[in-house]
């Protein structure tokens, strides 16, 4: 009767509130890659030896599969944001170390899925397109169900030719 009205009420709330929070947590997390990647720059003198190749906006890291890029609004750093461990990370200073690695999601949610498609990139034939990166992810916590989010954004400033 009532007592089982009020747990169900109680476990729908639990749901609710863990959901909010995966949500939130899931929409910082893509508006603060979403504004660096934005502001990335493209390696025009080659100096990003260890970060990507000259003439690349962007470049799809092999080991981790997380993407780097020199971010304009941090003088120029050597950024890449990937997934280890079920957390989204932001690792900088990649080209001048020591590298610091900060964690962008909290331990209490999952991160099981975190993808970045890549379109024009590099400069040169046949790639004549303006820098654009599609974001993918997939998170879920204890309580909430799995949230599937998927964003794309190109780079602020028109691509330049060198």
């Amino acid at each position: 009767g009532v007592a089982a009205l009020f747990v169900s009420a109680l476990r729908t709330e639990r749901s609710i509130l863990a959901s909010k929070k995966v949500l939130s947590e899931v929409s910082y997390t893509m508006e603060y890659m979403s504004r660096a990647l934005r502001m990335a720059k493209k390696d025009t003198t080659g100096d990003g030896i260890d970060c990507i190749s000259t003439g690349s906006n962007y470049s799809i890291n092999p080991v981790t599969h997380g993407v780097r890029f020199i971010n304009s609004l941090q003088a120029g750093d050597c950024q890449e944001f990937f997934l280890e461990n079920g957390q989204i990370k932001v690792q900088t200073n990649i080209d001048n170390p020591p590298s610091v690695t900060l964690e962008l999601t909290s331990s209490e949610m999952t991160v099981t899925s975190l993808e970045f498609n890549l379109s024009g990139e590099t400069q040169g034939p046949p790639d004549s397109l303006q820098p654009f990166v599609t974001i993918y992810l997939s998170a879920y916590s204890k309580n909430s169900p799995a949230f599937k989010v998927q964003t794309s954004l190109s780079q602020r400033n028109p691509d330049i030719r060198w």
